[in-house]
């Protein structure tokens, strides 16, 4: 859908004036400081008065992932994928329910891909490394501030196309900057790092959080009873969490891991992790029950820092766990970061 199309149909709709509306959209400009066209301010102001537009191939102009907003729909991306994820099951209504997830990088910045359950087909098709184009999408904001694209069932989903051609997409800049190593001693707030160490510390406290099935989103008890802002009276789904603290020789930091990230520090599964907590009664068991086999364990943290108000401390979220290392791999990082730096 044109902007001209888009016009129309907002004017029809909701009966604004094309001088407010076109007042607005520049308005929307101004403040995404012009990193959208005017189709893509006119797409936010659409979705931001409810007014539907899918069922078109709007995106066809591709919106860059570091220009992705939470308020956008009927969004289109290219990428390559990076990283796929296990997928989750959850019960809904008596119903097995499933979702899915990967990353895709398009040489500005990374996004996690999300699928639901009508599109678990295709996601279930997708492989690490395949090009993809995402058609009518929505962008939403996750509990972590970390932006979302989501696949609906308006949503089309081409593998591998041949008009897409990404090899004049410089992804080798993102990537070297996610895997570029820092010492603790040098870690501040507000960083996106890579660091090597050893889990030193685990502590043993409860290691799961409540989420709604259906957002995903964080709820907590009221009255007995969990509540979630969007859809009501839920039964939660469990999700696996972890404190830990590293040390790679300079110093150490303390560190915190969510699902599938702290499934692969402690070696348990959430399911199994599950099982173990209320076999025992105890929802820090998973943890006690593991501590041997983790601590002394070496493992690669990608992840963001930020300041801890309360322990007065920068601590490590982590993004992405590697606790598999290839070490002759993580040489040659090495090897050619040195060779980088000595010709400059």
């Amino acid at each position: 859908m044109e902007y001209n199309e888009i016009i129309k149909k907002i004017i029809k709709e909701k009966g604004v004036s094309k001088e407010v509306l076109e007042s607005k959209i520049n308005d929307k400009i101004l403040e995404l400081d012009s990193l959208v066209s005017k189709e893509g301010a006119a797409n936010i102001i659409a979705g931001e008065l409810g007014v539907d537009i899918n069922g078109t191939d709007l995106a066809e102009e591709i919106v860059n992932i570091k220009n992705l907003l939470p308020t956008m729909k009927n969004v289109s991306i290219i990428g390559k994928v990076t990283d796929i994820y296990p997928i989750s099951t959850f019960n809904k209504d008596g119903k097995e329910q499933q979702v899915g997830a990967l990353s895709v990088n398009d040489g500005t910045g990374f996004a996690r891909v999300v699928f639901w359950n009508d599109s678990m087909s295709i996601f279930k098709n997708i492989n690490q490394g395949d090009s993809l184009k995402i058609i009518n999408a929505y962008i939403k904001e996750n509990k972590f501030g970390k932006i979302e694209i989501h696949i609906s069932f308006r949503s089309k989903v081409r593998i591998n196309p041949e008009n897409v051609n990404l090899s004049n997409i410089d992804i080798s800049k993102d990537i070297k900057v996610s895997r570029e190593k820092i010492d603790l001693t040098e870690i501040k707030k507000d960083m996106d790092i890579k660091v090597v160490g050893m889990v030193v510390q685990l502590f043993k406290k409860n290691c799961f959080f409540n989420v709604c099935p259906e957002c995903k989103k964080s709820v907590k008890a009221d009255d007995g009873a969990f509540m979630c802002k969007e859809h009501g009276r839920i039964t939660p789904e469990r999700k696996l969490f972890i404190s830990y603290v590293i040390d790679d020789g300079t110093s150490n930091i303390r560190c915190t891991s969510f699902s599938f990230d702290a499934e692969k520090v402690l070696g348990l599964s959430t399911k199994e992790a599950i099982e173990l907590a209320d076999s025992h009664e105890d929802n820090a068991y998973p943890i006690e029950h593991m501590m041997n086999k983790v601590l002394g364990k070496e493992i690669i943290i990608n992840g963001k820092t930020q300041f801890n108000s309360f322990s007065n401390t920068v601590e490590i979220v982590s993004n992405k766990i590697i606790d598999k290392i290839d070490y002759n791999l993580e040489l040659k990082e090495i090897y050619e970061e040195v060779k980088y730096a000595d010709k400059n």
